[in-house]
């Protein structure tokens, strides 16, 4: 298999980096942080630097009859693999990725709110397309909002391509899939053809979405049939771009016709010439040179981590050496700090009520935030129904669900970072500024959110003027079942994936064809139902964190009580013992400091020397850098052990 179907391999001096830098976490980790009783932060660390990627995704937007669909079925080499022809309009995203064992090739996986369900290929048409038999027929109780293609022998490898709905156009909330996390990759790829330069509404639509997406590409499509006009249409865009969003945006003319023919020659080097010629390789490689530095983001995450640790290591050991400098004028100042925290133990009973209305506000916040987002949504689609009749929603339903779908998911997921990011810098951070107790908390509320449910009113029939049998149902659950899948947004907060806010609901399809009355109550219904959920989540998010940061916190001030109190003790001793000794131990935790403010620049040196090194995550931004060490300079990665942590260093 050659490397154009497996995707790129990583250089010889990218695995030298990613080596290098594993080999550096685990020497900091295991000789320095463990022995300085920095145990969790380094499991941390390591558990960070060991997460697989989330998918690998290109989410591909344009314009009506711009060609995104053969464009991306030339990207993966297969064609007929999302449906295309002159009468054949998409109505919802589709995901094309490798296939497995559990989605073999020959098959496609549409989803519904509450399940997916696997059919054959040549089925796809009928279930994602405008002129779909199940999409037009009156009888369908049911539509999926995506599908997810696996595709054999992919010409992008393992990366993701999500083409979005042509009824849709360019609509912004398709922006949303390209937003990366620092352990998350995303391309986005704007179409426009080669018959004009970029309209007015496209670059409107690149200012306010793509603008702020470094990993933007945009593909002028239909080049064999402007074979004199296409090259100065890609000048005339790479200058329209330059002008509006002030930096270089790669532009690239394509055949998705000859590309496809291409792709069905036998592999070799026809083949490999037919590709370049038509485009197609400039752009996948484009995409590939785009996505390779995610295979860094896991070890920069955890190097990041143990870095935090060995700054706050290097901060004790500062202190100890000034406690040994001026043994005598420290003690009054840890005697006063030790006195502190013994009032704040003493008077627990105060601190959980300021903890337990710190919550409360927070909660607050969230939900106020939320009944704002579904006024919007309420103010929005009433506006739409009332403005264009039910005649415009009826012609594409699936369309318009799939796009509630996405602005109820917003909503929550807002929310639900709110609440998560006033959680971690209102309550947790304060207390104890700690990675390790923010991730414990984080991870335990993601897992209780996982796997909720609601249900929605139901629609009444208009025909029989009774309740449908049929409950509308919200589910919100995890991004691993979907995202990665389908390459839906990952809403980012506090670093935690929002994937526990998605929300899905079994269509307003059916209130669609029930008639404007129902569809209005079961937007009502819904807005009303997703209020009285989200208050619950976020109470069941309370109800578990509440006890771990008590917990965490009486265990915090116990332990930096007894570490004050060490350092007094150890302060008095010194005070009493001779110059030779003295001058022992500071040259010991001098060297020590050395040592740890040494691998801290070493860690510095690692993470500038990666390509596109992922962003310090949100929660705990890692202090300042010092200075990146010149291009020519080759960081060493022998890591000393430090000389042993004293009593004084018990932290």
């Amino acid at each position: 298999m050659t490397a154009a179907q497996t995707g790129p391999q990583p250089a010889a001096a990218d695995q030298r980096r990613q080596q290098q830098a594993q080999a550096l976490l685990e020497a900091v980790t295991d000789k320095i942080l463990r022995p300085f009783k920095f145990g969790e932060l380094s499991d941390l660390a390591l558990r960070r630097a060991r997460q697989s990627q989330q998918s690998r995704t290109v989410v591909v937007v344009g314009e009506v009859k711009r060609g995104k669909s053969s464009l991306v079925n030339a990207l993966v080499g297969m064609r007929d693999a999302s449906p295309v022809g002159v009468d054949v309009t998409t109505s919802t995203t589709i995901s094309f990725g490798p296939a497995s064992d559990d989605d073999p090739a020959g098959t496609a996986r549409i989803v519904f709110p509450d399940r997916s369900e696997q059919i054959a290929h040549r089925d796809l048409a009928d279930w994602v397309s405008c002129e779909g038999r199940h999409v037009s027929s009156s009888r369908t109780d049911e539509l999926p909002t995506r599908a997810m293609v696996p595709v054999p022998g992919s010409r992008l490898g393992d990366i993701n391509v999500v083409d979005t709905p042509g009824v849709g156009g360019l609509n912004n909330s398709y922006a949303a899939l390209a937003t990366a996390s620092a352990a998350q990759a995303c391309v986005l790829v704007i179409v426009c053809d080669a018959t004009t330069p970029l309209t007015a509404p496209e670059m409107e639509f690149i200012r306010e979405t793509g603008g702020g997406i470094e990993s933007l590409i945009v593909a002028v499509t239909k080049t064999d049939k402007n074979l004199r006009r296409w090259q100065p249409i890609v000048g005339e865009n790479k200058a329209l771009l330059r002008a509006h969003l002030g930096r270089d945006v790669p532009v690239v003319g394509v055949s998705s016709l000859l590309a496809l023919r291409a792709a069905e020659l036998p592999p070799g080097p026809d083949r490999d010439a037919a590709e370049r010629q038509c485009g197609i390789t400039e752009l996948r490689s484009l995409i590939a040179a785009t996505l390779a530095s995610a295979q860094h983001h896991p070890v920069v995450s955890g190097l990041r981590t143990a870095r935090g640790g060995l700054a706050q290591l290097a901060d004790a050991l500062r202190s100890e050496a000034d406690a040994i400098e001026n043994s005598a004028q420290k003690i009054p100042d840890l005697t006063a700090q030790l006195d502190e925290l013994q009032q704040l133990k003493d008077h627990s009973q105060q601190w959980e009520q300021y903890l337990a209305r710190d919550l409360t506000l927070t909660r607050q916040r969230a939900i106020d935030e939320l009944d704002r987002k579904l006024d919007e949504i309420r103010n929005k689609w009433t506006d739409r129904i009332n403005k264009n009749g039910m005649a415009v929603l009826r012609k594409n339903p699936q369309h318009f669900t799939a796009e509630m779908e996405r602005d109820f998911q917003e909503a929550m997921a807002t929310a639900v970072n709110l609440f998560l990011d006033g959680l971690y810098t209102q309550i947790v951070k304060p207390r104890f500024d700690s990675e390790v107790v923010w991730d414990e908390i984080s991870r335990n509320i993601a897992t209780t959110l996982s796997g909720q449910r609601l249900e929605t009113s139901q629609v009444a029939s208009k025909r029989h003027g009774l309740l449908d049998p049929s409950m509308l149902t919200m589910g919100v659950m995890g991004s691993s079942m979907l995202g990665g899948m389908i390459g839906v947004s990952a809403i980012v907060g506090v670093g935690a994936v929002v994937g526990v806010a998605w929300v899905g609901f079994n269509l307003g399809f059916k209130a669609m064809r029930s008639g404007k009355t129902n569809l209005l109550n079961w937007l009502r219904e819904t807005i009303g139902t997703t209020k009285t959920t989200a208050a619950r989540i976020l109470e069941s998010s309370i109800a578990l964190a509440r006890p771990e940061i008590v917990i965490r916190y009486r265990n915090h001030l116990k332990n930096s009580m007894d570490a004050l109190q060490t350092q007094i003790t150890e302060a008095k001793d010194t005070a009493r013992q001779d110059q030779a000794t003295r001058e022992a131990k500071l040259t010991r935790a001098k060297k020590n400091l050395e040592i740890v403010e040494g691998n801290i620049t070493k860690i510095d040196q690692v993470i500038a020397a990666m390509p596109a090194a992922a962003p310090a995550p949100t929660p705990t931004p890692a202090p300042p850098p010092a200075a990146p060490p010149p291009p020519s300079a080759t960081p060493t990665f022998d890591t000393p052990g430090l000389l042993g942590p004293t009593s004084g260093s018990a932290l």
